[in-house]
C-alpha cells in the first residue's frame, strides 16, 4: 500500500481526532474565509499552509494536534522493506480460506473493507492494478453531492443525502481533506429556471435539506464572477469536495491497519462455487512489470527519463496550451498529446496507466483463494466479474470525460462548485 499519507491514518479502534468545528471556523481560528451567507469554506488549498478536516480549515500551526494522528500508520509500520504487491500480514484463517474476498480496491471496495475491518471477519481485498485508486475512482471529480438530482425512489436517492451527512465525521476519523464548499446549479433565463424548480422539488422528495433558489444581488454576492446571463441558481450548502486519491488511500490504509489483507496486481480470471464446502474459489493471475521480473532497475531508468524530460523542457510546465512561460507546445511532449496515449478503454476498466497491459506486466503466479462471500467492487469491470458467477443482468457502459486543471492561484475565481443546467446530452461543463 502507498505510505505517503501513512502518518495521517489511525486505526478504527483509536479515538477520533476532532477537526475544526463550524463555530471555531467562524470565530477565525482557521484562515479560510467562512461565508456568512452559506456557511461554506473558501480561499484555501488543502495541504498548502494547512489542511481541511471535517469540512473546515485547520492552519498549519494547529495541524500537529488537529490533523496528525497519534499512533497512526506511520508510527506502527516497521522501518523495513515492504513485501511486494501484498500487505505484511495475512488475514487467512487456519485452513487458508477467508470469510470475505473483496474484488476491487477503489473507493467502494476500500470502504467496504474498512467497515468489515471493524468485525472479526477475515477479509482479503484484491486489486487488478498496481495500486489502489487506479480505476474509476482515479477519474472521479471528488464531488460529494447532496442528492437533489437523483430520481426519487432510486437507491441513490435513498442513500446520497445520508452519505453526504456522514462525510464530515468520516474525515475527522481519517483526515483525507474533505472541504465543505457548497454547490450552485446556475440557470440562464426563465426556461432554465423552471429546471431549478424541478430540482428543488426532487431534492425535497429525497429528503435533502437546506436547498433554496438564490437570485439577483445575493447570487452576485455568492459568485461575483458569474456571467451576466445567469439569472438564478439552486444553492446546496451541504455539497463538498475531496481528493479521490487521499480518500481511497485513507480507507484502504485504515482497513489494512485493522487486519484486512490487501493484494495488488491480481487479475481475477474465474470464480467458481465449490460443492464440498460451499465456498467460492477465486482464480487470479498475479502479475508484475516485465522489467522487475527480468531483474532490471526500473527506478534508475525512470529517474533518468525524468531528468531528460526536465532538462529539455521550457522553464514552466503548467499549461499545455502554450501560453507565455507556460510550457508547451504539446508536440514537445508526445506522451501528453491528445489521442497518443497507449491506454485504451478496456485498460481503464482494470487500472488505466497502472494496468497489467500499460505496465507491460507478465504473470508470475496463478493464485486460488477460497471465501464464503465475494463482494464485487470491480468498478468498470464489475459486469465481467458478475458474469463469472452467471449474473449477466447488467453491462457497464463507461463514459470518458476531460479535465482542465487550472493553477491553484485561480481558485479565487469561484467560491462554490458550479453546475450549468443539464442539457439533452449531459450535465455540461462544471467548475470545481
Amino acid at each position: 500500500l502507498p505510505r505517503a499519507l501513512a502518518s495521517a491514518r489511525a486505526a478504527a479502534r483509536a479515538p477520533a481526532a476532532h477537526g475544526l468545528t463550524r463555530a471555531a471556523a467562524a470565530s477565525g481560528r482557521g484562515r479560510a474565509v467562512l461565508s456568512t451567507a452559506t456557511g461554506i469554506t473558501q480561499g484555501e488549498v488543502h495541504n498548502e499552509g494547512g489542511a481541511y478536516v471535517g469540512g473546515y480549515w485547520v492552519p498549519l500551526e494547529d495541524c500537529a494536534h488537529r490533523f496528525n494522528i497519534e499512533d497512526g500508520s506511520g508510527e506502527r509500520t516497521p522501518s523495513t522493506p515492504c513485501p511486494r504487491s501484498i500487505t505484511r500480514h495475512s488475514a487467512a484463517k487456519a485452513d487458508g480460506s477467508y470469510d470475505v474476498v473483496i474484488i476491487g480496491a477503489g473507493c467502494i471496495g476500500a470502504a467496504v473493507a474498512r467497515e468489515l475491518s471493524k468485525t472479526t471477519a477475515s477479509v482479503l481485498m484484491i486489486e487488478s492494478a498496481d495500486d489502489v485508486c487506479q480505476g474509476a475512482t482515479k477519474g472521479n471529480s471528488g464531488i460529494v453531492h447532496a442528492g437533489y438530482d437523483d430520481k426519487p425512489g432510486s437507491v441513490r436517492a435513498k442513500l446520497c443525502w445520508k452519505g453526504n451527512q456522514m462525510f464530515p465525521a468520516l474525515d475527522e476519523d481519517l483526515h483525507f481533506g474533505y472541504q465543505l464548499t457548497g454547490s450552485l446549479v446556475v440557470a440562464c433565463g426563465a426556461a432554465e429556471e423552471k429546471f431549478l424548480d424541478e430540482l428543488l422539488a426532487r431534492g425535497a422528495a429525497n429528503g435533502v435539506e437546506n436547498l433554496r433558489i438564490v437570485r439577483g444581488a445575493e447570487l452576485r454576492r455568492l459568485e461575483p464572477n458569474l456571467d451576466e446571463a445567469a439569472t438564478a441558481a439552486l444553492l446546496s450548502p451541504d455539497a463538498g469536495t475531496l481528493i479521490p486519491y487521499e480518500y481511497n488511500v485513507a480507507l484502504a490504509e485504515n482497513a489494512a491497519d485493522n487486519g484486512v489483507e490487501v493484494r495488488t496486481r491480481r487479475m481475477v480470471t474465474a470464480i467458481t462455487k465449490r460443492a464440498d464446502d460451499a465456498h467460492f474459489e477465486i482464480a487470479a493471475d498475479h502479475w508484475e512489470p516485465r522489467a522487475y521480473v527480468e531483474g532490471r532497475q526500473p527506478v534508475t531508468r525512470v529517474k533518468k527519463a525524468i531528468q531528460n524530460l526536465v532538462s529539455a523542457a521550457p522553464p514552466a510546465l503548467g499549461n499545455y496550451f502554450g501560453g507565455e512561460n507556460e510550457g508547451g507546445p504539446w508536440e514537445k511532449f508526445p506522451a501528453l498529446v491528445k489521442g497518443a496515449q497507449a491506454v485504451g478503454v478496456e485498460e481503464m476498466k482494470v487500472g488505466g496507466s497502472g494496468s497489467m497491459k500499460a505496465m507491460d506486466g507478465v504473470v508470475v503466479e496463478r493464485e486460488r483463494v477460497r471465501a464464503r462471500y465475494v463482494v464485487n467492487c470491480a468498478g468498470g469491470a464489475s459486469d465481467k466479474i458478475a458474469a463469472m458467477i452467471g449474473d449477466t443482468s447488467f453491462t457497464i457502459k463507461p463514459r470518458l470525460g476531460e479535465y482542465v486543471l487550472l493553477k491553484k492561484s485561480s481558485g479565487a475565481a469561484c467560491n462554490h462548485i458550479l453546475f450549468p443546467c443539464p442539457g439533452p446530452y449531459g450535465k455540461g461543463i462544471l467548475v470545481q
